[in-house]
């Protein structure tokens, strides 16, 4: 189980790299970028080959949100440029519960019907892929242009998107984590939907839980919450840092749902003295 994190990272460093050589290199690498790009949510519905799209709902229904912890390479640079929660105090590195925000779907909604209009602005701040080439766009437009143009975004737009998107997505994730992909992503929120009920989930043993805490400050999505036991499978990202963490093995991804195994946690039969 333990082992479940270093493969997540191998995997996500993997489709960051593969990404990374679509946008910017040519010849047989940036054909082997095509790997990454073929493999993403949006840009596979744009290009009417649903392949990708319906595969990774499918996986999301059985094991949950593999996509955001592995594939998408704007949830990759999240968890780095987290990594700068190192530099704030100490009360503000840990992580909290956070409630789901009814946001999401409000934006989800305004996504599709400027997805559906051809407005391009708001796809372009908000979507991880195009968010991804944009990023990509200000560091170099010319080897971006291609998969701009590709998404329906000009270049210009892009490089201002990308600009605006690395400000937003720096502040976002030292201050909330995966805030980002639980609140404003529409790929997030419609996984989110899809695994809502997945069935292999993250589940915390209270039998075995001490109440340490450890996997409610390590949890970026914030949705943790050690009181009650309780974790919302809707926004976990399967980053596997609680499993990970956890110093009694009380927390793990498994399928089906935890059953207290003492004695004073079940319930006493009829008529008994």
């Amino acid at each position: 189980m333990k082992n479940l994190r270093k493969t997540r990272l191998i995997l996500a460093g993997l489709f960051l790299v593969l990404s990374v050589a679509y946008v910017f290199a040519g010849g047989w690498a940036g054909r082997l970028g095509t790997l990454s790009f073929r493999s993403q949510i949006i840009p596979s519905m744009i290009s009417v080959a649903l392949g990708a799209t319906l595969f990774w709902l499918v996986i999301t229904i059985i094991y949950g949100r593999i996509y955001c912890a592995t594939v998408c390479p704007a949830g990759t640079l999240i968890d780095i440029a987290s990594r700068l929660r190192r530099f704030l105090p100490a009360s503000r590195r840990r992580y909290r519960y956070r409630p789901r925000r009814q946001a999401r779907y409000h934006i989800l909604a305004v996504y599709a019907i400027c997805l559906i209009a051809g407005i391009t602005v708001v796809p372009a701040l908000i979507e991880p892929w195009n968010i991804f080439a944009n990023i990509a766009a200000v560091a170099r437009p010319d080897a971006s242009a291609l998969a701009a143009a590709g998404l329906g975004i000009g270049a210009a737009t892009g490089i201002a998107a990308g600009a605006a998107s690395l400000l937003a997505m720096a502040a976002v994730s030292v201050l909330w984590g995966r805030g980002f992909c639980n609140t404003v992503c529409p790929v997030g929120t419609v996984l989110s939907i899809a695994g809502s009920n997945a069935a292999y989930r993250i589940e915390i043993d209270p039998d075995r839980c001490t109440g340490c805490l450890i996997c409610e400050d390590v949890c970026p999505a914030g949705c943790v919450k050690v009181v009650g036991r309780y974790v919302d499978d809707q926004r976990c990202v399967r980053c596997m840092k609680c499993v990970d963490r956890c110093p009694d093995g009380a927390i793990r991804w498994q399928s089906g749902r935890n059953r207290a195994a003492t004695p004073l946690m079940k319930r006493a039969k009829s008529g008994g003295v």
